[in-house]
């Protein structure tokens, strides 16, 4: 005969509890020390322990039903008995028995913390006081009213400590018994810019409550607004109402289409947890993305501050013990710095890329690794990294010859090669301003002065074969060569490689070209076609997403539109922020036929041809004319390449039968002038 539901339920009660399962739950005393807040006192101090015991038991038999109920497919009977047996046991499942231990012993704890912490991120004490605050809160004031443990925002620039100091808190906080575990869950917010994503997001956030008593969300400003709601939702109430329907499938999260499905989740549990939000947007510019109601909600707002010259040579030793560790273990190098490396910091820091050491430390390793390799030998060796004369040194060898070639005179090359193009005296001009400008911004700010930012966004604007594409190439060389760009390489795109063939594939989309082009130049051929009028919500969506990545990467990424100057003018009206961030507007003219020649010339030593003098009065001619009839159409530099192609086919033939001709002499009667 079938056992009722009830049978059931009582049996795997006792083969888990014991006879008296049914009846257990915490006492009334119990429950009167849980409404203590704060506990101070030695009077209480053994009820505490008692308490603490109790709890641990109670997570731990309830860890215990829930796995045999879920292995056994009883999901309905868990649920029963969870509602049956007491709110107790939700309590412990759910939520961490919100108790404020003895305020004298936790300030000793936190303060041991806090030291902890900054032996790991240097040079960060207001900040760290911040974030030994910002978790302590809990411990003192109990659980926001939503029942979070805290919500914690952390703005500051790349490479100052908003990750490592996270880690190192949550280490400590686990060292010291105040959490149960040092995981951290992290949800990189980027992932999720469309609305498509919402199952991703939904069974990421679940893994991460989970798994982790501290959640950390990277990137909010790229987050789709769609998924904002979600998070106001969630520092509101402390939990997440799912509009789909979502099943537990061998303990995973996965949607169900199915309305018969049984035990669906409703809802996603944030209570007990620490959410902290990690931007490198400032607070003012953040709440331009996420709005006041979430700024609000933020129980702590961190900053770390930017690093000095004397930051970075305080943290330097920090940086080369773990490379005296690697190299010693890796390269077999008993390695050394030189004092003198504190005058290489501040000769080459410019207190803009906290990056600085980190690519320091890579260079060095580099170096001494091909050190190692031109110099084998067995026994540990000394390597010993001075500075001096404005150059690195290995054991007094130039640090350079360890490296791989670079083009040292890089500005000089760039300005060769830009020296070398026809044409475009007022474009040259301009770029070679930019040089000027950026050089007194750096002298100003070396004596303490006020700098001046400026728009480096630019509009190039003219007809096709005016040498647009190839000025932004050299420029992107020339501005990293000058410091202003990290990277210095140029993405060319279109329209076709920016906006989405489907709902929600734009946005996503348009940030993938846009991350592969920070450190360089975004250049946008033929831009107006991003608009294609108030209908067009492709397009208009690639020029807001735009839009918001150039002022989120404004110091190290420029963006070039490029096209012809009336459908220009028209596309930036499509965008009332569009005007405002390209004040460079650069008119490419049209060539002369003089100009176009001269290109002629150029493209035929190139090829490793030379073009007869006889020619020159000829092609001038049949150029001038060309672009005075229809230089829209005429191709301008394209045209004279392709003259002297067709030039060098036809060349071949007369050669082949004139055994005195010159081979690499391109006559007047190679061209076809009809």
């Amino acid at each position: 005969m079938a056992k009722s539901r009830e049978e059931e339920k009582r049996e795997l009660m006792e083969k888990v509890f014991g006879k008296d399962a049914p009846n257990r739950k915490l006492t009334p005393e119990d429950k009167e020390v849980l409404k203590k807040n704060p506990f101070t006192g030695e009077e209480i101090s053994t009820e505490l322990e008692k308490l603490k015991q109790n709890s641990e038991i109670i997570n731990k038999q309830f860890e215990e039903i829930n796995n045999l109920f879920t292995d056994s497919g009883l999901d309905e009977l868990s649920q029963s008995l969870k509602n049956d047996f007491g709110e107790d046991f939700d309590m412990g499942k759910e939520e961490s028995l919100n108790i404020v231990f003895d305020q004298n012993s936790l300030g000793e704890k936190f303060e041991a913390i806090e030291k902890a912490v900054g032996e790991q991120v240097l040079c960060q004490d207001e900040y760290l006081k911040g974030l030994s605050k910002a978790f302590r809160r809990p411990f003192v004031m109990g659980q926001q009213p939503s029942g979070l443990n805290c919500a914690i925002l952390v703005t500051g620039g790349n490479d100052t400590g908003r990750h490592t100091s996270i880690e190192e808190m949550v280490r400590q906080l686990k060292a010291n018994s105040l959490l149960a575990n040092d995981s951290i869950a992290t949800v990189d917010l980027e992932k999720y810019s469309s609305k498509e994503d919402e199952n991703n997001f939904i069974i990421d956030l679940y893994g991460a409550i989970n798994n982790s008593q501290v959640i950390v969300f990277d990137n909010i400003q790229y987050c789709s607004a769609s998924y904002l709601t979600y998070i106001e939702e969630i520092l509101l109430e402390s939990r997440l109402s799912l509009s789909k329907r979502y099943i537990l499938n061998n303990k995973q999260l996965v949607e169900t289409t199915n309305s018969l499905a049984k035990n669906t989740i409703k809802q996603l549990s944030f209570a007990g947890k620490y959410l902290v939000f990690i931007t490198s947007l400032k607070t003012s510019k953040l709440l331009n993305v996420v709005g006041s109601r979430f700024i609000n909600n933020i129980s702590d707002s961190l900053v770390t501050r930017d690093l000095s010259v004397d930051d970075m040579i305080k943290i330097f030793p920090s940086k080369l013990n773990g490379l005296k560790t690697r190299c010693l273990t890796t390269l077999n190098l008993l390695l050394e710095a030189d004092e003198s490396m504190n005058q290489y910091i501040r000769d080459r820091y410019n207190g803009e890329n906290a990056g600085f050491l980190v690519n320091l430390v890579t260079l060095l390793y580099n170096g001494l690794s091909e050190y190692k390799l031109q110099n084998l030998v067995n026994e540990t060796q000394s390597a010993v990294i001075s500075y001096h004369d404005d150059k690195l040194f290995i054991n007094e060898d130039p640090f350079d010859r360890y490296l791989p070639v670079i083009v040292d005179n890089a500005i000089e090359e760039v300005r060769k090669e830009l020296d070398q193009l026809v044409g475009l005296t007022e474009v040259k001009k301009y770029i070679y301003s930019l040089q000027d400008f950026y050089a007194a911004q750096q002298m100003r700010k070396s004596q303490g002065l006020k700098t001046t930012e400026v728009s480096k966004h630019m509009i190039f604007t003219g007809n096709p074969g005016t040498g647009k594409t190839t000025i932004a190439r050299i420029l992107a060389k020339y501005l990293k060569a000058i410091g202003v760009l990290s990277n210095g390489q140029l993405i060319e795109v279109s329209r076709s490689d920016l906006v989405g063939k489907y709902v929600g594939h734009t946005a996503p989309l348009t940030m993938q070209v846009i991350k592969s082009a920070i450190g360089g130049i975004l250049f946008i051929d033929e831009a107006y076609s991003l608009y294609r009028g108030e209908n067009d919500s492709f397009g208009l969506e690639a020029i807001d997403t735009l839009v918001k990545a150039m002022e989120d990467n404004r110091e190290d990424l420029i963006v070039i539109l490029a096209g012809y100057t009336r459908e220009m003018k028209t596309f930036l009206q499509s965008n009332s922020g569009l005007q405002s961030r390209f004040p460079n507007q650069i008119e490419f003219p049209d060539y002369t036929g003089e100009e176009l020649y001269g290109i002629a010339v150029i493209n035929a030593k190139s090829a490793g041809y030379k073009i007869d003098e006889g020619a020159k009065e000829a092609l001038t001619a049949y150029f001038t004319k060309v672009q005075e009839n229809d230089s829209v159409r005429s191709g301008n530099g394209r045209l004279s390449r392709n003259m002297v192609e067709a030039a060098i086919l036809s060349q071949s033939k007369r050669v082949l039968n004139d055994k005195e001709a010159d081979i690499d002499v391109l006559l007047l009667e190679d061209f076809d002038l009809s």
